[in-house]
């Protein structure tokens, strides 16, 4: 299972990193029988759905905390401060760890709205960064 991160550097800036989950044979719900995998539990504080309509467009900001993204409806448009920009659909997950700094910037693609399921973490979660 795939995601992107968000980091921000000793500068400011922010940058994309394609990675992987770290899984491990599932026993999330035994007595499940064998063949499913999992990540390690995370800790959360809270649960957000977020709506943006059509035409929106962030400015630049910084993820308040560890922010584990996953695109629900529409196409949504991620770029970071070195200018790199990611559209992503709907089931794909980012992960936004750009605590300080300029941030990233989101906005629609197509002329159209997006949702997003928001889960805001306690410390961002064990990932395996692709090479």
């Amino acid at each position: 299972m795939k995601l992107i991160r968000i980091d921000h550097d000793a500068q400011g800036g922010s940058h994309f990193s394609d990675c992987t989950w770290a899984l491990e044979e599932g026993s999330f719900t035994p007595p499940s029988p064998a063949g499913y995998f999992t990540t390690s539990q995370m800790g959360a504080c809270c649960v957000l759905m977020m709506h943006h309509p059509a035409g929106y467009q962030d400015n630049w900001h910084a993820a308040p905390a560890p922010v584990l993204g996953t695109v629900l409806r529409g196409k949504v448009s991620i770029q970071t401060s070195d200018m790199d920009t990611r559209t992503l659909l709907p089931g794909d997950q980012f992960l936004a760890c750009d605590l300080t700094g300029k941030g990233h910037r989101m906005s629609e693609v197509d002329d159209g709205p997006y949702d997003l399921a928001l889960v805001v973490l306690m410390s961002p979660p064990e990932l395996e960064q692709d090479t």
